[in-house]
């Protein structure tokens, strides 16, 4: 297949339809243990899609719910059958420059440690690791904490700090 990210269609979308979709193909991720919130996903601040030019959804990215100057990124997926074609890349920059128009001057995210292409997406886009820290799911699971600042001078540290809580540190 030779279809390159740009040859897709990129969307910020409220449309039920489409969040429908983009929930469902949430839902098919490796990450049973961590199901999807759909109430939650719904209630988005944003939720890009791709699309193939005959309407087909190929992906999907949110800013998660919550308002203010600090966002969070999740719900990246893309369908495995458009994987390795800079989908998921594309809908990360959508989302940061959604995010800059709206104001935000601090995105961070998520990422479990054995989750090496959406570590690597996010470092190719120019994203900062930050710390590990273990999952609050009591899983055992490592979790790294990336970030994004959006605009100059921001204490990225004390930022990150407040949204920590009581979480385990790991070195």
């Amino acid at each position: 297949m030779t279809d390159s990210a740009s040859s897709f269609i990129y969307k910020v979308t409220q449309d039920p339809a489409h969040l429908k979709a983009a929930a469902n193909l949430v839902d098919t991720r490796d990450d049973n243990a961590h199901p999807l919130n759909h109430e939650s996903f719904f209630r988005s601040r944003f939720v890009v899609v791709a699309m193939t030019k005959e309407g087909g959804l190929i992906g999907c990215a949110a800013i998660k719910e919550g308002e203010g100057e600090i966002a969070e990124m999740g719900y990246l997926m893309v369908s495995p059958a458009y994987r390795r074609r800079g989908v998921a890349q594309r809908l990360t920059q959508e989302r940061v420059e959604v995010a800059r128009r709206d104001g935000v001057k601090l995105l961070w995210a998520t990422v479990r440690d054995e989750n090496k292409a959406s570590k690597a997406n996010l470092l190719k886009n120019g994203w900062q690791f930050w710390r590990n820290y273990l999952s609050i799911r009591g899983t055992g699971n490592v979790v790294g904490w990336y970030c994004m600042p959006l605009e100059e001078g921001l204490d990225v540290d004390a930022m990150m700090e407040s949204l920590v809580g009581d979480r385990i540190r790991v070195e």
